[in-house]
């Protein structure tokens, strides 16, 4: 636990007690870095009138843009996220709320990406897949693969559009697979496991849009 201090506007701070009714239920919270390169624990901020904070994400995509992708965190939900404030006697969240330093830690290569649980769903639901593009409908579809930190093709998997862009840019193709069969796809892909909602280095990016695959050889658009 780290307890720093965190200068808000009134606008961007949320009691508690205010939390169902200001808050998604799916949220991304600031952790420490942990020693095994997973995220330690919940990072407890101070507000200038001395109250404790936590900071909270509604999407990847705003927690990159205040972060930094190096930043480190962890998705939780909206009851689970009420439970620790509790347990760490904190009283307000930052929503989308930037720390006072900005982008504290370095971008990470997508080797350095650890392998994420994926939440458990409460209803079917779709993940969007980075993919091979298709050139017609008729064609299979072939999930693109990126290596982890111990050398693992993994396939990367997000639980929106929104956040597939945010993590791979806006050229990436993808494709929309059930939550319950994603494990059956990334098993035929011949990936060694899937990571959620990683966020990839610029280098590790498109940088326009993908026409064909030859020989497993990517051609790019200008």
């Amino acid at each position: 636990m780290s307890q720093r201090p965190v200068g808000t506007s009134a606008a961007g701070l949320v009691l508690v007690d205010d939390l169902a009714e200001r808050l998604p239920d799916g949220l991304f919270v600031l952790v420490l870095p942990g020693d095994d390169g997973r995220g330690g624990g919940v990072e407890v901020w101070q507000t200038a009138r001395g109250e404790r904070a936590v900071l909270a994400f509604s999407s990847i995509r705003a927690l990159v843009s205040a972060c930094g992708a190096g930043q480190p965190w962890v998705p939780v939900s909206r009851a689970h996220l009420a439970q620790a404030c509790e347990e760490l006697r904190v009283t307000l969240v930052g929503l989308d709320v930037a720390p006072p330093e900005g982008h504290r830690y370095p971008e990470p290569e997508v080797a350095e990406m650890p392998d994420l649980e994926p939440w458990e769903p409460v209803e079917r639901r779709l993940l969007y897949v980075a993919s091979r593009p298709m050139r017609s409908w008729t064609d299979l579809v072939q999930l693109e693969l990126q290596p982890d930190k111990r050398g693992r093709l993994m396939a990367l998997a997000y639980t929106s559009e929104e956040e597939l862009v945010a993590g791979c840019g806006p050229y990436q193709a993808w494709v929309a697979i059930p939550s319950d069969l994603i494990g059956e796809a990334v098993a035929r892909s011949g990936a060694d496991g899937v990571l959620f909602n990683p966020v990839l280095a610029e280098e590790s990016r498109h940088t326009g849009p993908v026409r064909t695959w030859r020989d497993g050889v990517m051609t790019e658009g200008s």
